[in-house]
């Protein structure tokens, strides 16, 4: 294979992968549902290659477990998983944040912030994962400032865990966890560079958004469900 071979069947790969991810936050592909090369061949019309280097990479990152050699689901969503997320990104987020606010584009920032920004209910499957998705390249390129290959994947994982997790909050209130003015302020904060400010207004974000989800997790009665369907 070429060298130009190799840089589009990379780039077949990555789009696959976007689009098996979108299914997955939406729960097109619902949590446990078995899934293959024909299935998502079919499904997504893409070429076997393709099909199967996303599953490994999927896999790979937990987004899909081979709990044998022939089967492969999708990897369930529960509240361990939420817990989780929350307690990385607290530990993680602030501090990235403080490390890149000095040489921070005020501009492309701002741009990204924006367009998070959804006015009233978000009332549709697709605003809500245009949404997610502004929000998840929002916090990649944060991380990307840091020019940190390894966090920056690992940041991007992190993220698109958290839009399953936000799809649910959007789906039982219509809303977003957070309101956008708090990324707003943030905006702020970060111009200045005001180290521990930032820190504190991203912990404070953080938890705010983890004790509404958990809240609206428990009042519709998920509270005992392994995996989060919605």
């Amino acid at each position: 294979m070429t060298t130009a071979q190799e840089g589009q069947a990379d780039r077949d790969t990555l789009e696959v992968y976007g689009r098996i991810m979108d299914a997955i936050v939406t729960q097109r592909l619902a949590p446990g549902q078995k899934v293959s090369e024909n299935i998502l061949t079919r499904m997504f019309d893409v070429s076997r290659t393709a099909a199967r280097n996303a599953m490994e990479q999927m896999t790979a990152q937990q987004f899909m477990v081979s709990p044998s050699p022939r089967i492969t689901r999708i990897a369930s969503l529960t509240l361990k998983d939420v817990r989780e997320n929350f307690t990385i990104r607290k530990i993680v987020e602030p501090s990235i944040l403080s490390m890149i606010s000095p040489q921070i584009d005020d501009d492309e920032f701002k741009r990204r912030n924006d367009a998070i920004f959804h006015d009233g209910p978000i009332a549709t499957d697709a605003d809500a994962l245009r949404i997610l998705k502004a929000n998840r390249d929002f916090n990649v390129y944060i991380a990307q400032q840091t020019q940190f290959p390894l966090l920056i994947s690992w940041v991007r994982q992190l993220e698109e865990t958290t839009m399953r997790i936000y799809w649910i909050y959007i789906k039982l209130t219509g809303f977003m966890p957070f309101p956008w003015e708090q990324h707003r302020n943030l905006l702020d904060l970060v111009r200045d560079n005001q180290t521990e400010e930032i820190r504190r207004h991203a912990m404070m974000m953080i938890s705010a958004c983890e004790d509404r989800l958990l809240n609206a997790i428990f009042t519709h009665g998920k509270l005992n469900e392994h995996s989060l369907n919605f």
